[in-house]
């Protein structure tokens, strides 16, 4: 008899226990949605969109019906919509792309996941992956104004970008910055001229990262690998580069969309 109210007393403290437990998970407050929004939720009801779609290590140039020029860089995708040409001029960019918007009547608008761009005519470079949390925007001639493209509970301020200014953002802590860099650098990166020198495997990753808009992931040892004292590549893919400097640092590489893993 008294076994079987030592086991009666168990099965009561677990049955507590378990009724502790989901009490506790039921008043436990829900995680808060990350800010922004997808690229479904980016599109206009009952508008079509035409979709162009970057290579996977490469940049696609496209023309839009207003002679606006589009250079789309490795796995970005643009959205267009079907009434582009009857002044609609609002783009929907999940990737990174450089614009070079020509004069309108209407204004252009490039909106992502994190930021959206209003312009009449200039040039810009907008990075902003609906699979990232950062994103950024370089401003090479005329004048942009930036903002965050979704509702913030702290900040809605668009910032008037210039050249040699950009903004730098982060959707997961709900955060946007203005600062400036050197201009040269995005007119260098627009001449498809890309030069390594004296580049660690850290270095070189986030070279590629910034060229070809992709993240890099490194796996295993690096800390051995040669650094790479001088590297320069015409027009070339992201493959040609991977494959070179693989060669002169020993590692093996994957690419897979805007993803690449270096395995050392």
């Amino acid at each position: 008899m008294k076994k079987s109210r030592t086991w009666l007393y168990a099965l009561i403290l677990v049955a507590l226990g378990v009724i502790v437990v989901v009490t506790w998970k039921l008043r436990e407050p829900a995680s808060p949605k990350t800010p922004g929004y997808t690229i479904a939720e980016l599109k206009a009801a009952g508008v079509q969109y035409q979709e162009h779609q970057g290579k996977t290590g490469s940049r696609t140039e496209i023309t839009l019906p207003d002679s606006t020029t589009v250079i789309l860089n490795s796995a970005s995708v643009l959205h267009v919509p079907a009434d582009y040409a009857s002044g609609n001029r609002s783009v929907i960019l999940d990737g990174d792309a450089f614009f070079d918007v020509k004069p309108g009547k209407d204004s252009f608008t490039v909106t992502t996941a994190i930021l959206k761009a209003t312009v009449l005519g200039t040039s810009f470079r907008m990075r902003s992956f609906s699979s990232q949390q950062g994103a950024t925007c370089y401003q090479l001639e005329g004048s942009s104004r930036v903002g965050k493209s979704y509702h913030s509970a702290t900040d809605n301020q668009p910032e008037v970008l210039e050249r040699g200014q950009m903004v730098l953002a982060n959707r997961e802590i709900d955060l946007m910055e203005k600062e400036t860099y050197h201009p040269e650098e995005l007119e260098t990166w627009l001449s498809d001229i890309l030069r390594i020198q004296n580049a660690n495997p850290m270095a070189v990753s986030r070279i590629l990262e910034d060229w070809f808009g992709v993240e890099v992931e490194m796996r295993g040892d690096a800390s051995k690998a040669r650094v790479i004292t001088e590297a320069l590549f015409f027009n070339a893919s992201l493959d040609d580069v991977l494959s070179n400097l693989s060669d002169q640092q020993g590692f093996k590489y994957k690419i897979d969309k805007n993803k690449v893993t270096l395995n050392f």
